[in-house]
């Protein structure tokens, strides 16, 4: 049995919890590391270790960012608004799966069930906007028949 759109939307809030929780502490642990460094006699490996830290805060900020503006992204859903027409916030069920137009966070499993949550400017969120209930929609040579939107 298909999970509900509430629990499937809990569950992906409580997914982006976690992983913005991790990336705050790999940046704090990062900084403590960068912190705890102290410059040794050998100059150049010391500002090779620093450039390499600072490349990995880099990389876990624009992390932290883009999990924020998915947060952001399902804040302004309302998980309990039923859909009749496939757009933000609408879960369409497939032949071929079940989708959760919403942010790129990829594949969940909830209940047991695989949901890919993706992003309306996806290929395949593109291709099924504005469809309904019996519309198909083709992606990557596959042709996909709607069986619901919720």
């Amino acid at each position: 049995m298909l999970p509900t759109k509430s629990n499937i939307h809990e569950h992906c809030l409580q997914e982006l919890k976690n992983r913005l929780q991790s990336a705050n502490e790999a940046m704090a642990s990062l900084r403590e590391s960068v912190a705890a460094d102290t410059k040794s006699s050998m100059g150049d490996k010391y500002e090779t270790a620093r450039e390499m830290a600072q490349q990995e805060q880099n990389k876990i900020g624009m992390q932290i960012s883009m999990l924020q503006q998915w947060r952001g992204i399902f804040a302004r859903i309302q998980s309990t608004q039923t859909h009749s027409i496939a757009g933000i916030g609408a879960l369409i069920q497939t032949q071929n799966g079940t989708f959760y137009l919403a942010a790129p966070m990829g594949k969940v499993v909830v209940d047991g069930s695989d949901i890919m949550v993706i992003s309306p400017q996806s290929p395949a969120g593109k291709a099924m906007l504005g469809k309904q209930c019996g519309d198909s929609f083709e992606l990557n040579g596959n042709v996909f028949q709607i069986e619901s939107v919720s």
